[in-house]
């Protein structure tokens, strides 16, 4: 679990005692939604709950740094960050077939692009084609892991070389605004550089106050907003909605034609 190992390695790391203890206690609150998950048997009712009551437990002041005790931690910490988004995507995509599929990857990575044979010159060829890729930025997501072999016809031996394919490329955040557009949809075309089928969701608690995002433009697939307007909880609506969406993407045979904004999605039309 994502937010596990943030707090395993906090705990490891933390010198100042009375921040080891509060680490403990948000250890142990996190394990009742570690507990959640592990009964969750396909529903996502109880996790959210507990989910919840985690979000509103570490928002208490004591956890916030003060400076003239120096205790707490500091805003950017990463246990104010929205790291538990990824173990939500992940309860749903382990209930998905593909993830024991040969050579899938899932978990935080790099995916593999601009595939390119690039030898230093023509009188080179034969003995080295120079196959090249360079790698995304670490992201979260669902990858096909890949060998590549090729050889210059007639040689006997064949160079080897592995990358990711990205299937389904997740972004998330607290608030989501138009200035992280740019970035995104940076990010988004650079996963349909390296496979044309591959689709970007950004998950975000909420969005900036009168922003709404348009997809039509950019390389971006989907927007899912998990908490509803004039509400802080994380909706049990939407995440279902989000497993519906992960599901449907997972075994359509074409492309489907939606474009909707609806129970917390938003979906470009394609």
């Amino acid at each position: 679990m994502f937010y596990n190992e943030i707090l395993s390695k906090m705990l490891k790391e933390e010198k100042n005692p009375v921040n080891k203890m509060y680490l403990h206690e948000i250890y142990i609150k996190w394990n009742k939604i570690s507990k959640a998950i592990e009964a969750s048997n396909g529903s996502n009712d109880e996790i959210v709950k507990m989910l919840n009551i985690f979000r509103d437990s570490i928002t208490n002041h004591k956890y916030k740094f003060n400076k003239l005790n120096a205790k707490g931690f500091t805003e950017d910490s990463p246990i104010f960050s929205v790291n538990y988004i990824h173990d939500i995507v992940s309860v749903i995509m382990k209930r998905q077939s593909i993830v024991s599929h040969t050579g899938i990857f899932w978990g935080c990575g790099n995916f593999n692009m601009n595939y390119a044979f690039s030898p230093t010159s023509f009188n080179t060829l034969e003995k080295d084609l120079r196959f090249e890729q360079s790698t995304s930025p670490e992201v979260l997501l669902l990858g096909q892991k890949v060998d590549l072999h090729y050889r210059a016809s007639g040689k006997r031996n064949f160079e080897k070389h592995m990358s990711i394919l990205p299937l389904i490329v997740f972004h998330t955040f607290k608030i989501l605004g138009n200035e992280n557009m740019l970035y995104l949809n940076h990010l988004a075309g650079l996963s349909k550089n390296a496979f044309s089928k591959s689709r970007t969701i950004m998950l975000t608690e909420k969005l900036e106050k009168d922003f709404i995002p348009d997809l039509a433009p950019t390389d971006i697939d989907h927007v899912c907003i998990l908490t509803k307007e004039k509400d802080n909880n994380i909706s049990l609506e939407v995440v279902d909605e989000l497993e519906k969406l992960i599901n449907d993407i997972l075994i359509e045979e074409h492309t489907v034609s939606i474009s909707k904004f609806n129970n917390g999605i938003i979906t470009k039309r394609r």
